[in-house]
């Protein structure tokens, strides 16, 4: 139908891309993939710039079509898998990627730059319009996926995305680590290790088949540990365990991302020929973009709800505090000392300008 339509110019382009997008994510109807998929790479040659615009909002629209034609279904996915010589897993935009974006720099680092927007803290926060950040994870999951899985073909796609995801967890990782752990304080959870560096009782306790039966964790069951409360701030941290997850997935999955690139790299450096055709490697562990749903509770419910909202919430904050450890660990050895230097480079340059500014008030003033 939306076919016979454009052909009679009865469609407008902007109202029929979305759902174009959409039907991108009907991973059961793959002759309906397809139409769709045709459809938008001819819009992607007549209209590239529109594409472009709309990928980030036509991932959210594929992610609302799935849920909503296949609500039995436990997890939305982004990705379908390709049975040629080998099993190959490929990102259901990875067609359309190639066709209209990554051909040019400055426009894929825009479409990859607007998906990662989806994890700023400007999308993820609480308004009366939007969902609560626990309600959105499903589709930040599915939109891990498609930044794991899309087609790069040059490194420098894949180092702006670690970057920015360094500074997304500079800037907020720590926030919400000193939530959880102002919050863990006061039942004697947060700081029971002479060394911040080892294993606290939740990393220990994650390690077992039910974190909360663990001995010595009795406090989680009296009535003033509230299991909402910390689901809701294991939520908060379930954001950026996924970029923190997609980070460490892309330094293994292209082999030019080495400490000493990482370390060179700035986001408006001028092209390397030697990024250009880079590709994924096979031969590693899928993407993990799973984040369990029972993540807080809503009135009034049963034990067995509560033990399984908290034990899932005891395994997001062990594996988020253990890859902030790690890439605490990662910034101190590969970097303290271009950090340091960069550091004193900054605020010598600061202090020229303010000495500058000093002598031209100075100036004005005789």
């Amino acid at each position: 139908l939306i076919e016979t339509l454009k052909r009679q110019g009865l469609l407008n382009p902007m109202e029929m891309v979305p759902h174009l997008f959409a039907l991108q994510g009907d991973l059961k109807q793959p002759r309906i993939r397809a139409l769709a998929l045709k459809l938008l790479v001819d819009e992607g040659g007549a209209r590239p710039s529109m594409i472009r615009q709309l990928l980030a909002e036509g991932i959210k629209q594929s992610y609302n079509y799935q849920r909503k034609v296949y609500p039995d279904v436990d997890h939305v996915t982004a990705l379908v898998e390709n049975q040629n010589d080998k099993v190959q897993i490929d990102c259901i935009f990875g067609q359309i990627y190639k066709d209209s974006i990554r051909n040019s720099r400055t426009h894929s680092i825009r479409v990859i730059r607007s998906l990662l927007m989806l994890f700023s803290p400007s999308e993820t926060k609480m308004t009366k319009h939007t969902k609560s950040v626990v309600e959105r994870i499903p589709m930040l999951s599915f939109a891990s996926e498609v930044i794991a899985y899309l087609p790069y073909n040059h490194l420098g796609d894949v180092l702006f995305i670690i970057h920015h995801i360094s500074g997304i967890i500079t800037l907020d990782g720590h926030e919400v680590m000193t939530k959880l752990l102002t919050f863990l304080s006061p039942h004697g959870l947060s700081s029971d290790e002479k060394n911040e560096n080892d294993e606290c009782k939740l990393e220990r306790a994650a390690q077992i088949e039910i974190p909360s039966k663990m001995k010595g964790l009795g406090v989680l069951r009296k009535k003033a540990f509230d299991v909402s409360a910390f689901a809701n701030l294991c939520g908060e941290a379930s954001v950026l365990l996924l970029l923190l997850r997609l980070s460490n997935f892309l330094r293994e999955a292209y082999s030019g991302v080495t400490t000493t690139r990482l370390l060179e790299y700035l986001p408006g450096e001028k092209e390397r020929v030697a990024d250009r055709g880079v590709t994924r490697v096979s031969n590693i562990e899928p993407f993990n973009s799973y984040i369990p749903h029972e993540t807080h509770v809503r009135g009034k419910v049963g034990r067995s709800a509560t033990t399984s909202v908290l034990d899932n919430s005891i395994r997001q904050y062990a594996e988020f505090r253990r890859l902030m450890r790690e890439n605490d660990e990662k910034m101190s050895i590969h970097s303290g000392d271009d950090i340091s230097s960069h550091a004193v480079d900054v605020s010598s340059q600061q202090l020229g300008n303010k000495r500058k500014r000093s002598q031209c008030d100075s100036g004005s003033d005789d």
